[in-house]
């Protein structure tokens, strides 16, 4: 059996205090407050990365959240940050949108950082049959992803479509729509 050196047991100590790998292109890098995990990148690239940044999110369409003093940006698989960070909050992408946060109002972003819809909602649902429910001045309605109004901004509440139909509240009543 090898002997090792101070120096090297010290080293593999550290590591393993930093990082946990397991086989699969996974490493999961280990802050102070949680555990954050940066997937599909060379294990030198994300040690660098959990360095820079102080929270991740999981890769989604190959992009990545990322924040760095208190802002949201995206990086892609190599780790070159694509979409500033400027946002407030980042959501993931989901044909090819991604929620954001800006200045107390959700809008949504394309992958080249586009601003598709305008950070102008207090809430954003995701897109279901390809309408997304927003809520403005404390009204819900439903949205295209251009962000055209396809339903007004009158209900109390409203869920998702779902076979052609949302469940919506209006004044204290529930029913559907299509």
């Amino acid at each position: 059996m090898r002997k090792f050196s101070l120096t090297m047991m010290t080293t593999l100590i550290g590591l393993l205090v930093i990082c946990s790998c397991d086989g699969n292109k996974t490493v999961n890098v280990i802050s102070s407050d949680k555990e954050t995990t940066v997937v599909d990148l060379p294990v030198e690239k994300r040690l660098k990365l959990a360095k820079k940044y102080n929270d991740d999110r999981e890769f989604s369409e190959g992009l990545a959240g990322v924040e760095l003093n208190g802002k949201w940006g995206f990086i892609d698989k190599t780790g070159k940050q694509v979409i500033p960070c400027k946002y407030d909050g980042v959501g993931s992408f989901e044909e090819g949108l991604a929620l954001v946060r800006l200045n107390g109002k959700w809008g949504l972003i394309d992958k080249t950082g586009k601003q598709v819809i305008p950070c102008m909602y207090d809430n954003v649902g995701s897109f279901e049959e390809g309408l997304a429910h927003v809520k403005l001045n404390g009204k819900w309605g439903f949205i295209d992803k251009t962000g055209k109004q396809v339903i007004p901004f009158v209900y109390d509440g409203v869920g998702s479509f779902e076979e052609g139909l949302a469940g919506v509240e209006l004044n204290g009543k529930w029913g559907f729509i299509d």
